[in-house]
């Protein structure tokens, strides 16, 4: 894993260090009500908190907050494998269960973009990849649920479109918290950045102070 200095090496272009605020966003990917009740596993209440502290720290520097959610008046593509569980989980989400929690809710209004069931990168949603390149934002932030789901494929994608990313540790879950520890130190971290939010928080103030 990159040390601080490393990541935040405001010399490199390869790190988010590079990059100031305008050219930054922080998403919030899948934080449905249903999904931290039951998808997120038990450290998913911990992830809200600590990306409502973050989505706090980024308005308040200036940082673009996105919401990335999956819009549940869609039905999923055709030929999308476990559509019928895809549709049931749909129709959980229209009876409430797609709301997002309050604590990413206040105060100012963000930004918001939705896709269709069955797309599993936040990239999929329509209109996000050409606002991010009008902001000329050149930085990713990522926290959600889950870790094995939206995070690592929205990760994935936005390396492959030459987006600098980095994952937030402890503001992502897994309902497998194996599975969240294999992904971010053996996956995740090959492609881009691995931080907590407060080593982001502190990285990026010296870095840009």
């Amino acid at each position: 894993m990159a040390t601080l200095a490393a990541t935040f090496n405001t010399g490199d272009q390869t790190t988010p260090g590079y990059y100031g605020t305008p050219q930054t966003a922080l998403l919030l990917l899948d934080f449905h009500s249903m999904f931290i009740e039951k998808a997120g596993g038990p450290q998913a209440p911990a992830a809200l908190q600590t990306a409502a502290r973050l989505r706090t720290w980024a308005k308040s520097q200036g940082i673009k907050v996105i919401h990335c959610l999956i819009d549940p008046n869609l039905a999923p593509y055709p030929t999308c494998k476990g559509s019928e569980r895809l549709t049931n989980i749909v129709g959980a989400m229209k009876s409430g269960g797609g709301d997002e929690p309050g604590e990413l809710l206040e105060g100012s209004a963000d930004i918001t973009f939705a896709r269709r069931p069955g797309h599993v990168s936040a990239l999929k949603s329509p209109g996000l990849k050409d606002f991010l390149h009008e902001k000329g934002i050149k930085s990713l932030v990522l926290t959600g649920l889950s870790t094995s789901g939206c995070v690592m494929r929205t990760a994935i994608a936005s390396t492959d479109e030459e987006f600098v990313v980095t994952v937030i540790s402890d503001g992502c879950a897994d309902a497998g918290e194996d599975v969240h520890d294999m992904i971010l130190g053996k996956v995740l971290n090959n492609r881009g950045f691995v931080t907590t939010a407060s080593q982001f928080q502190e990285g990026f103030a010296k870095a840009h102070q």
